[in-house]
């Protein structure tokens, strides 16, 4: 049998042919966040420089126990912010897990660095301290650890790498790492508010520190390069990387709502727990020392199998998809000879079912039935 490649195995993400009854995710929206938008809009005041994107800021850094939070305008920026605030640019590296979304290893094309893919750890997903290690050059400025699917990484252990640690927590929002709230682990961390995520804002991000050194500079690269103090008046080559009044709005109603949200969710990974078999699908793995917070509800199938499955969900109007191809393999990366084995081995294998808070027992029901008619048909 030929073996699959990541990229090869993304075309496991291609639509079915019926139309989609059960989605993969949507927003849960209320009428809290209808009435702070609402008031946005009759203040008039709707740009980046609004006082709701203040208060979103202030909620968020009291909610992970930030001393500071810079709110931008998706997820990708606020990585790229925290790489430009630490000065990393044209000849350094930075250490990147290689099972993750794109964006930690594309926002580091994007200064000018190079990314460096390190395995994950079999038992969390997550980047591997041990492979960050090897992976470790004398130009490496930095290492990015993603809390993958809800899953915080290990900040202890990455901690001894004694390089500055951003962290990618775009996933796991309410997640805890060693009893503490998930953003408050790096030097550095970064959440996204994207449609898809358990506290979105349509779209949006933040960046959050304790130092104020790489605050008041993050603000300064986020704002054109000038301060309030003086307007038009352009101290570095900054970019404008604002979160609008109104995204601010809508994130201030979810964030009120954050413990309902991501226990709504929680719910549903519990949910799907009780009626799926673990030996035909088997959920991710959680460490003892992790929290686990659920985005999309995750499970794997063999490689061989996973294709078949996932064109059977579709098939019934379940938008159930393939995880991401490893990011080793990525084109954009350009880096044939690296080998991330684990990466791999879980891109080939893992699958996101539908997630989403509310989500009845109906649809559960539904995607348990398909996957239990995949399981006969193998």
């Amino acid at each position: 049998m030929t073996t699959r490649t990541g990229v090869q195995a993304a075309a496991d993400q291609r639509p079915g042919p019926a139309p989609v009854t059960v989605p993969l995710s949507r927003p849960s929206l209320s009428a809290l966040e209808r009435s702070h938008v609402q008031g946005a809009l009759e203040d008039g005041w709707i740009s980046g420089t609004g006082g709701l994107v203040t208060r979103f800021e202030e909620a968020l850094s009291r909610r992970i126990g930030r001393g500071h939070t810079i709110a931008v305008a998706n997820g990708t920026m606020g990585l790229e912010l925290a790489l430009r605030g630490l000065g990393i640019g044209p000849g350094d590296e930075v250490v990147v897990p290689a099972f993750t979304f794109a964006a930690p290893a594309t926002t580091v094309l994007a200064v000018g660095a190079r990314p460096v893919p390190a395995d994950v750890d079999p038992d969390t997903w997550t980047i591997c301290p041990r492979a960050a290690r090897a992976a470790r050059t004398p130009r490496t400025r930095a290492v990015i650890a993603v809390d993958v699917l809800g899953h915080p990484a290990d900040y202890d252990a990455l901690r001894a790498l004694d390089l500055p640690v951003i962290q990618d927590a775009a996933e796991a929002h309410g997640a805890r790492y060693r009893g503490r709230p998930v953003g408050g682990q790096g030097d550095l961390s970064v959440f996204s508010f994207h449609a898809n995520k358990a506290i979105t804002t349509g779209e949006g991000g933040s960046v959050s520190t304790d130092s104020p050194h790489l605050a008041e500079r993050m603000r300064l690269l986020a704002n054109h390069g000038m301060t309030p103090q003086q307007p038009y008046v352009h101290e570095v080559v900054g970019r404008n990387f604002r979160m609008t009044n109104l995204t601010a709005a809508l994130g201030l109603g979810q964030l009120e709502r954050w413990d309902e949200l991501i226990g709504a969710r929680n719910d549903v990974a519990r949910r799907y727990a009780e009626r799926l078999d673990p030996s035909e699908y088997a959920p991710r793995p959680v460490a003892p020392w992790a929290e686990y917070s659920c985005w999309l509800h995750t499970v794997t199938a063999p490689a061989e199998r996973r294709a078949a499955v996932l064109a059977h969900l579709r098939a019934r109007g379940i938008d159930a998809r393939a995880v991401w191809p490893p990011l080793h393999e990525q084109p954009v990366l350009g880096r044939p000879g690296t080998d991330c084995p684990v990466a791999r081995d879980i891109a080939q294998r893992a699958f996101w079912l539908p997630t989403y808070a509310g989500m009845p027992d109906t649809d559960i029901d539904l995607v348990a039935a398909a996957l239990a008619e995949a399981t006969v048909r193998k």
